[in-house]
């Protein structure tokens, strides 16, 4: 670097001045000259170098930064994508658990439908191997009845043909004697050895007959579903004997085993299952190869099922019988269908639960006693009496109770039971509908805290999935043909409905679309909003109009155990019970067609817990005041809208630990029933 580049350089760095001054200096003095210009340029070149590498390090986070914002502007793209993706991930995690719902919910049905499939597949397969047997029966019979046919006419063909050759022999023999005798005598050999092949045939076919064809019976007398007369046909061929006897009979099936399974006492036996003889009607024969018999049978006491049965011998002592089981025979008439014909429902209380998943002894100590003994609800005999007894007093209507337990696997096997019951065809004559046991369901999902149940539809929406998945379930009975609906709308009984506080509205509204998204039926919701009735005669009903507005939101009203209120300490409440009932339900009937809704009135026999005598003070069982209360509450339940004549509730059929049952007990058999019969024929007969 000469001096020149050496000056402009430092001037370039701001040392240009002071390097001139003391390089002129120096000038004279060489040596010093050469090293300090040794000096400058050692750190010229330090400072080049440093310059060069600040250069290629700038350059290196210029490209860098232009790296970084080029990510940067990636980065937003990036997230911007996140944000759009985020939000097509949570749309579709909810599309995903709306069709997890869905599917869970169409699994469920399938499951239903798969059993029931596989039930009828079962059945349909038992029938086609049935079928398939009997074909082949018939095939073979028929093969056999046309081969002993055949040979029957054969065998008479000859027969009458050895007589033809056996005069005509005769004939020849006495004109000619002598050669003609070989001829005769050659010609009955052959006829004989013929007719003994023909014999053998014969014997083939013989331990099929007499034979027994086209067994049918069938009702000829039927009043309101009840059988009173039965007749018997069939069919007879005996081709190779005459008969000697024909008998029919009808033979009453007996159910002892209620007495060693059960419990049922001997002495009640009769009671339950009327006694009946065996009937043997015989009819003579007339002697023809094949012949149509006919018998009638009247005056069939019912309350169990038959084995119709036909005998036929003939006068070799062949014999041959038929039996077919009729299905359970009604004892009493459909008196309750008449009623519902009319608009009338007559209404009850049942609970499928025992012995699973309610044991017996957990009712123990009972005040009064099923005559039945310790049955099991599924039984098809007890659901037949059930059905037979209730309705053949008046009763139309079970109220099947579901989510008496916080378990979630004991209602399941409550819903199990109902399934169960539901499938016997005599459980058509009836109409059924729920009783939904609010409470425990609602503690099991958290939503009653401090016995305050106050329903917040924003905080406590998700807890009422549980309730709502219990009506998802029991949403597959609801389209069943012989469920309660009143113009086209399910009815469904939420039991203690009355107590729910908050979001009331919103509260139905759930329950409302879970069912209507699970049958695209519209549900009749009835709430007890008239208990208690704990009103004197002599005073006006304290209106609650929180109550009233709360109540409006259901289209139907009724009372629990006809409002009975356990915790009134007043004596004189217990001795005017009707009383203070009949005040009740007047207030409540006005009231309901003030505001365009149904009462439904509700009636029991009385309430007696043993278990727990201390907790609350008895209304003991009365027959007088039960025909009195079921009076009343046909007096007051009313439907402005022209959904029912009228429509009454009995608090219960068959709960047995409080005592409030009507079906047939040990200690006053059916006098329940056949209280409510009578008013209620009175009630028909009134204009």
């Amino acid at each position: 670097m000469n001096r020149r580049d050496l000056f402009k350089f430092l001037a370039g760095i701001g040392l240009g001045a002071v390097t001139i001054e003391t390089y002129e200096r120096l000038y004279h003095i060489p040596m010093l000259e050469t090293m300090f210009r040794k000096e400058l340029e050692y750190w010229i070149n330090q400072y080049n170098t440093a310059r060069e590498e600040v250069e290629r390090l700038i350059e290196q986070q210029r490209k860098r930064e232009d790296e970084i914002s080029s990510l940067r502007s990636d980065l937003t793209k990036s997230k911007e994508e996140l944000e759009h993706l985020i939000q097509q991930y949570n749309t579709t995690k909810e599309e995903v658990s709306r069709l997890s719902e869905k599917l869970k919910q169409s699994e469920e049905e399938i499951n239903n439908l798969k059993e029931k499939a596989s039930y009828w597949e079962t059945q349909y397969n038992t029938t086609k191997e049935e079928v398939g047997r009997l074909n082949s029966t018939i095939n073979k019979i028929d093969e056999l009845e046309r081969e002993s046919t055949s040979a029957i006419a054969y065998y008479r063909e000859r027969m009458n043909e050895a007589i033809r050759k056996l005069k005509e022999t005769i004939e020849k023999y006495r004109a000619l004697l002598g050669g003609e005798r070989v001829s005769f005598e050659s010609s009955t050999v052959k006829i004989l050895e013929d007719l003994k092949i023909t014999q053998e045939k014969l014997q083939k076919v013989l331990p099929y007959f007499p034979l027994i064809l086209k067994f049918y019976w069938k009702p000829t007398k039927i009043i309101n579903d009840k059988i009173y007369d039965i007749n018997v046909t069939f069919e007879v061929a005996s081709p190779l004997n005459s008969l000697r006897e024909v008998e029919v009979m009808l033979i009453p099936v007996e159910y002892r085993y209620f007495i060693t399974k059960y419990g049922m006492r001997e002495e009640d036996y009769n009671k339950v299952f009327p006694k009946e003889e065996v009937r043997s009607i015989k009819i003579k024969p007339r002697n023809l190869e094949r012949e149509m018999f006919s018998v009638d049978l009247e005056d069939l006491k019912g309350g169990r099922e038959y084995i119709v049965k036909a005998r036929v011998e003939d006068v070799a002592g062949n014999e041959k019988t038929v039996e077919v089981r009729t299905p359970y025979v009604r004892q009493f008439e459909n008196l309750g269908k008449e009623l519902y014909e009319k608009g009338t429902i007559v209404a009850a209380t049942y609970y499928p639960l025992y012995p699973n998943p309610h044991p017996w002894e957990w009712l123990e100590p009972m005040n009064v006693h099923p005559i039945y003994g310790k049955y099991n609800v599924t039984d098809p005999i007890i659901v037949a009496k059930t059905i037979d007894v209730f309705s053949g007093h008046g009763g139309n209507t079970l109220f099947l109770d579901y989510g008496i337990f916080q378990e979630d696997q004991l209602n399941e096997v409550i819903l199990q039971n109902i399934k169960t019951i539901l499938n016997y065809d005599i459980f058509r004559q009836i109409r059924f509908s729920i009783m939904y046991e609010l409470p425990a369901r609602a503690r099991r999902a958290g939503l009653i805290i401090n016995d305050q149940f106050i329903y917040n539809d924003e905080t406590d929406f998700e807890k009422l999935k549980i309730i709502l998945e219990d009506f998802r379930r029991l949403s597959t009975l609801f389209n069943n043909d012989n469920f309660l609906k009143l113009k086209g709308k399910p009815v469904i009984y939420i039991y203690e409905g009355q107590g729910v506080r908050g979001d009331v509205s919103k509260f139905f509204e759930r329950i409302r679309e879970c069912i209507k998204s699970n049958t695209s039926l519209q549900p009749y919701i009835v709430v007890d909003y008239a208990t208690p009735l704990s009103v004197p005669p002599w005073q006006p009903y304290p209106t609650d109009p929180e109550r009233l507005e709360r109540a409006l939101n259901v289209e139907g009203w009724t009372a629990w155990w006809a409002g009975y209120y356990l915790d009134r300490p007043e004596r004189e409440y217990f001795n005017n019970f009707e009383d203070y009932v009949e005040n009740g339900y007047k207030i409540w009937s006005m009231l309901s067609r003030e505001n365009s809704r149904d009462f439904i009135t509700s009636i029991l026999p009385g309430w007696v817990d043993l278990r727990h005598p201390e907790s609350h003070v008895p209304l003991p069982r009365d027959l007088d005041r039960f025909k009195k209360l079921i009076e009343i509450a046909l007096s007051y339940s009313n439907s402005p809208e022209g959904n029912f004549k009228k429509f009454i509730r009995i608090d219960t059929y068959n709960e047995w630990g409080e005592s409030t049952g009507i079906e047939p007990t040990i200690e006053e058999g059916m006098s329940y029933l056949n209280t409510l019969k009578s008013v209620l024929i009175r009630y028909l007969s009134e204009p």
